[in-house]
Parts: C-alpha cells; structure tokens; sequence
C-alpha cells in the first residue's frame, strides 16, 4: 500500500513539473492538458474534448487518465497543470468550502448553480452547465416490468412496492441523508424487502428474476446488458451528479476558439448515451478514442 501511494505521489509531483502549455502544435498552437479519473466517462469525455478541440482549432490535447480523485484534478486545475475535465456537480458538497458559504441540495439546478458560483471564486474555473448525462444514484426495474405496468418515475413504484424484492448495495440500508430510511419518508411507502449485496450479485439476482428492483449508478452499463429501465427521481431525492466540462478561466479567456469548443459539448451526451458509450469501452473492450470518434461523427459533430 505504502508503494502505490510513493508511486501516485511522485507520479503527480513529476507530472506538476512538467507543466502544460510549454510545448507547441503541429499546427502551431498550443497543447493543453486534460485530466480524468479512473472510471470510463471521463475518460471517454478527454476524448471527445482532444478530438473537437484539434479538429476545429490549432491546438492539440494531452489526455492524463487514472488520477484516483476529483480533489487532485481539482489542485491541478487549480496550480495550471491541467487545462480541462470532466467533474460532477455533487463534488460541490465534497469539502472544499466553508459550510456557511455552501447549501446542500438535492435540486439538480441548484447544485450546478453553486458548482459554478463556488469553484469560479474560489479556484478561478469555468464549470459550463452540463454534459447532459448524469451519474448518480437510482432505482432500476426490469423493462418488461416497467412497460407492464406504465412505470416512469420512482413515485410510480407505490403501488407495487409492498410486493417488491430490492437488491441494494449494503451502504444504502443504513446511510444517512439519501439511504433507505429517508427514502422511506420522502416516497411515503416502503418495499417488502431489501437485501444489501455487492453490486455483481444485485445484477446476477435481477437477471435471475429473484429480485424486482435494484439501486444502480445511472451510467452503468450493466443497465442495459440487463434490458433494466432507471426510473426518474421525480421527488430529487438522490444526490445529483450532473457532469460538467470544467476548465482554467484563463485559458479561455486567451484562447476564445476553445471556449466555444466546449460550449458545444454542453447538453450534447445524454445519460443513456454516455451508457451506451462505457458499455462499449467496458464490456465490448473497444478503445475509447475509436468510441468517441464514432459517436461524435453520428452526432455530425466531427467530420
């Protein structure tokens, strides 16, 4: 353990040192850096930012992948050695304002909104409005039996509820502020039962038909390897984690062609397409380069 944290440590000194922005172009523009996460959406975001970004201008994207957490692509924004990522609203609650400057809310708009005010003033960032996919808590239910019975939003479950076998991750049963019992009270009926397991075996026991529901991660893309359907959070409920292109103020003030780049990414991924997308990184094995070029020549996008 001791190994990996010297490894990542001095893998995130030797890369501040390097710096960004100190190269040029083929084309005589600059290079920025992009930063992402281990997971696949940010990784497959770092590409569709390289790709617009040296189709439609001069300058060209490095792509940095597996930093293990936001707060480390935040400093590194923060200190000008990344240019760019991918962040999530709900990131805005993860301690790093004073608690009389921040409001906990599960509105969606009302999270962006302070995502952008907070990390403006504070880390001097550009937080554009969202990607238009989300990755955040929900409640999942078969497709043959969210069409059989109208379902669409979570509200819609009452009156199956009582009769409902729920696999859940064993954190929710007892978390506070979005786990079981609150949801409890904010939906007003409760399931017959709901067992904590890891999350293979949730999908192995709603395949099997021994469970009605399960809790799941919005863009995971076992949702739909699973024919499963998310049920819409009409009552706001769960944390929302509304991705967002984030990038230095800086940069885009001196380099306006990227800043209208990144305006156009803005509500162009919806969250069953970005699934799609990991599905295809994640479980076809394919490269997230090839993934996002794809994607963005469908979406006539990329020529």
């Amino acid at each position: 353990m001791m190994k990996k944290i010297l490894f990542g440590s001095l893998f995130l000194i030797g890369f501040i040192l390097t710096g960004c922005g100190d190269d040029s172009s083929a084309d005589g523009g600059e290079v920025f850096q992009y930063g992402a996460q281990t997971y696949s959406d940010p990784k497959i975001m770092g590409q569709v930012v390289k790709q617009l970004v040296e189709d439609q201008t001069d300058h060209e994207v490095e792509i940095t992948e597996d930093i293990q957490a936001s707060p480390q692509i935040i400093n590194a924004l923060d200190q000008g050695e990344f240019d760019f990522a991918t962040l999530f609203s709900g990131e805005v609650y993860n301690n790093h304002f004073d608690e009389d400057k921040i409001e906990f809310s599960t509105d969606p708009q009302k999270t962006i909104d302070q995502a952008q005010t907070l990390f403006d003033e504070k880390f001097n960032l550009n937080w554009y409005d969202s990607i238009g996919f989300n990755n955040q808590y929900s409640i999942t239910v078969p497709e043959e039996f969210a069409t059989t019975h109208d379902l669409q939003t979570i509200s819609d479950l009452s009156e199956y509820a009582s009769d409902m076998e729920v696999g859940a991750d064993s954190a929710w049963k007892e978390r506070e502020n979005d786990g079981y019992r609150d949801f409890v009270d904010e939906y007003g009926y409760e399931f017959k039962n709901v067992r904590g397991m890891e999350i293979s075996l949730m999908y192995e026991g709603i395949a099997g038909g021994d469970l009605d529901a399960i809790t799941a991660y919005t863009v995971d893309p076992h949702i739909l390897e699973n024919n499963l359907v998310i049920l819409e959070d009409d009552q706001n409920f769960f944390a929302p984690y509304d991705a967002s292109i984030v990038a230095r103020n800086e940069l885009l003030e001196n380099y306006p062609e990227v800043s209208d780049v990144l305006d156009s990414i803005v509500d162009s991924i919806s969250t069953k397409e970005m699934t799609a997308l990991i599905r295809e990184v994640d479980i076809n094995e394919r490269s997230t380069a090839e993934v996002a070029e794809e994607f963005l020549k469908e979406k006539g996008m990329l020529e």
